[in-house]
């Protein structure tokens, strides 16, 4: 069972730790949604090709995947407050590091700290929630808290077009870096250590509980999921390339991704923590997928349905990790919640990295995007097949005999 907090964490209670975790996560995870928006600008700039961009978003994907593991033992070791203030800091120097990169291969730079920055974001956090709130009372808090990504997704995709236009995209990376310096310092002043807190999980320690099936498992649906999802970050240069529209325009779509993903994830995450239905809110999420990749291919067609397919992938790929971290939360106990979404988050973060660089590749080599939404398409149906089968074979034990009553 989790443990109790013993004292309050955070100064000013729920409101205060859903709103710092919120800015930690779309922090951390910046530097992947920013690329992605500035890509037109970086290409031009540096004159690269699609699939060269699509390396590094990927390198920035995997690097966070082999770094989380080691991540989440780290955020057990050293607690919420410490390990947040790290999210912040990395975060900063690798838009910094974007910023002044002059040559391709120094993008990789940028790359390594970003991944790091985003294997941090989501043990620290979500140790921060564990040593806050029992379970129960999680649910809300870690949606908004796992929203802040897509939050900075739509900031990202309002603002930073518009910013690069006027300043260029080297400056627009300056301006941003501000920001997780802000945070880092707030976060110094408000976040204490519980006053009794032990390290809950030694490095060394052989005696250390193994994980649960079910998060590995869950690992695996990351992994199928986040490969599916990870064409979101191809969006702004499919509306600009695919469809012929501006560059504020594939930036604007790029937002409706971010705005329904923060609706997303804190109704998702109500519902299953709600229900005690993880699996099965994990298997509804599925279909919406597929439908927003399907909406997509026809999108060139009927313009409009980028936006029921920016909507829907919001919804879905882009929605999914606020349940599972709850998941993780629930399953693993706060001693080890560190260490069971670094292993949720290898699964998910090496999809969501191989995915660029091959959806990238797609379009380079066809000479269009269909191969790319087809490939996405057919990852989402994989992923609710996954589910079906992890469903009777590894249930979360937090959850009602066959995943909560409800999915497939």
């Amino acid at each position: 069972m989790p443990a109790t907090p013993q004292s309050p964490v955070v100064t000013g209670g729920k409101p205060v730790l859903a709103l710092l975790t919120f800015s930690a996560m779309s922090a951390g995870t910046f530097t992947l949604v920013a690329i992605g928006i500035l890509a037109t600008f970086i290409i031009d700039d540096l004159e690269i090709t699609r699939a060269q961009l699509g390396l590094v978003i990927g390198a920035d994907s995997v690097l966070a995947a082999l770094l989380s593991p080691v991540a989440g033992r780290i955020a057990d070791t050293l607690g919420g407050k410490r390990s947040l203030i790290a999210v912040f800091l990395l975060a900063a120097v690798a838009y910094l590091a974007y910023g002044v990169a002059p040559i391709y291969a120094l993008l990789f730079l940028g790359a390594a700290i970003g991944g790091a920055a985003d294997a941090a974001c989501n043990p620290a956090t979500n140790r921060l929630i564990a040593e806050s709130l029992v379970a129960g009372e999680r649910g809300v808090v870690t949606g908004i808290k796992q929203s802040g990504v897509q939050a900075g997704a739509f900031f990202a995709g309002l603002t930073l077009p518009s910013l690069a236009i006027a300043f260029g995209w080297r400056t627009t990376y300056f301006l941003v870096a501000a920001l997780p310096l802000v945070g880092a310092f707030v976060a110094s002043r408000i976040v204490h250590s519980p006053p009794s807190r032990r390290r809950a999980v030694p490095r060394q320690d052989p005696e250390s509980p193994a994980l649960s099936r079910a998060v590995h498992w869950l690992a695996a649906f990351g992994f199928v999921f986040g490969f599916a999802g990870s064409v979101s970050f191809l969006v702004p240069l499919y509306v600009e390339e695919g469809m012929g529209l501006d560059a504020r325009v594939g930036g604007f779509v790029a937002a409706v991704i971010g705005l329904a993903a923060v609706a997303g994830r804190v109704g998702w995450a109500h519902y299953a923590e709600l229900r005690g239905a993880f699996v099965g809110t994990l298997w509804s999420m599925t279909p919406v997928a597929v439908l927003g990749g399907l909406a997509f291919l026809g999108s060139g067609t009927v313009p409009a349905l980028a936006w029921l397919g920016a909507a829907l992938l919001g919804l879905s790929t882009s929605s999914w990790n606020s349940v599972g971290m709850l998941a993780v939360m629930s399953e693993a106990g706060t001693a080890a919640t560190g260490r069971a979404s670094g292993v949720v988050l290898l699964g998910f973060l090496g999809g969501l990295g191989i995915g660029p660089p091959i959806y990238g590749a797609l379009v380079d080599a066809a000479g269009s995007y269909a191969p790319m939404w087809w490939t996405s398409v057919g990852a989402s149906a994989a992923a609710s097949l996954l589910v079906a089968i992890w469903r009777n074979r590894a249930p979360f034990a937090t959850e009602p005999s066959g995943g909560g009553g409800r999915g497939p």
